[in-house]
């Protein structure tokens, strides 16, 4: 156990600053001694570490780094419990998930997806839970059993949870800016949402207008906001042939200006723009990552 003074010294935290974490945020739950002194456990030690490494490095505030703490949740006896009542990885949350959703449930829903983070990384949830839930209600939309009301409600609250994390996620100034679009006529903003959350862990700036966006005004955007990079997602096949001769204008008048483009509309693309067109799954996101996005310049250069 260690004293205040002793947490201060091992941490370079002042005294006082963590009397103020623990009374503000309840991150760390001290025990009193003798004469009612505070006397801080390993477990403390090390949470308080880490909030700071989250203010220190990664430049968050210490309310956006308390956030993603209760979010990732580090109680292994809580997970070790719920793992010996789950059959599959992910089901039983799924399952539990869309049952509340599609009753309109939004405690119960926010619960389970609390739940979620408690027990897995916030990649693992957004990826093998979240998006599988949505994509079973969009299947069983078309089939009829799930009315226009649930799949929107379902659709919006887990949206709400995954822009919750562009928030807390740090910016880092120096790296190119990203603008995140579906075109006009296009929906479907769930794969450009986990593309724009992949950058935004590196540290991009991502402008996400999401969907059903018009194309016509964007190049003020393009200069004013001085972007690097576009990046746009289309499954309807039909949005394609506009949006080719968008990318063309814009790359008459913006020579350095790249593209990334997504999503099941260019399945079958012959269009010259098919060269930007990345598949889904985060390895060839971090291929593209690192030979495209780090080298990238302002497209008004």
């Amino acid at each position: 156990m260690y004293s205040i003074k002793k947490a201060s010294e091992l941490l370079g935290i002042p005294t006082v600053t963590i009397r103020a974490w623990e009374n503000r945020y309840q991150i760390i739950n001290p025990i009193r001694g003798n004469g009612g002194h505070r006397l801080y456990s390993d477990a403390d030690i090390d949470t308080l570490k880490w909030i700071k490494t989250q203010i220190d490095e990664n430049k968050m505030k210490v309310s956006e780094a308390v956030w993603l703490l209760k979010q990732r949740s580090l109680k292994k006896p809580i997970k070790a419990v719920e793992r010996t009542q789950v059959g599959k990885p992910y089901d039983d949350l799924i399952e539990r998930l869309f049952g509340h959703l599609v009753d309109l449930n939004t405690f119960q829903s926010h619960e389970i997806i609390d739940l979620a983070f408690a027990l897995y990384h916030y990649d693992d949830v957004f990826h093998h839970i979240l998006v599988p839930v949505l994509y079973q209600m969009g299947e069983e939309w078309e089939r009829g059993n799930v009315t226009v009301a649930q799949e929107h409600f379902s659709s919006q609250l887990v949206m709400q949870r995954i822009t919750q994390f562009f928030r807390v996620l740090p910016i880092h100034p120096d790296l190119p800016k990203v603008l995140a679009l579906c075109p006009e006529g296009e929906h479907h903003h769930m794969g450009l949402m986990l593309f724009s959350l992949f950058l935004r862990k590196k540290g991009v700036d991502v402008i996400y207008l999401g969907p059903n966006t018009p194309l016509s005004d964007l190049k003020l955007v393009i200069e004013q906001k001085q972007i690097s990079v576009v990046a746009v997602s289309v499954t309807d096949h039909g949005l394609i042939e506009a949006l080719e001769h968008w990318i063309d204008e814009c790359r008459v008048k913006y020579p350095n200006l790249k593209f990334v483009l997504g999503g099941t509309g260019f399945q079958h693309c012959l269009s010259h723009i098919s060269t930007y067109v990345q598949p889904d799954d985060q390895n060839s996101w971090e291929m593209w990552y690192k030979m495209d996005i780090m080298g990238a310049k302002p497209s008004f250069v």
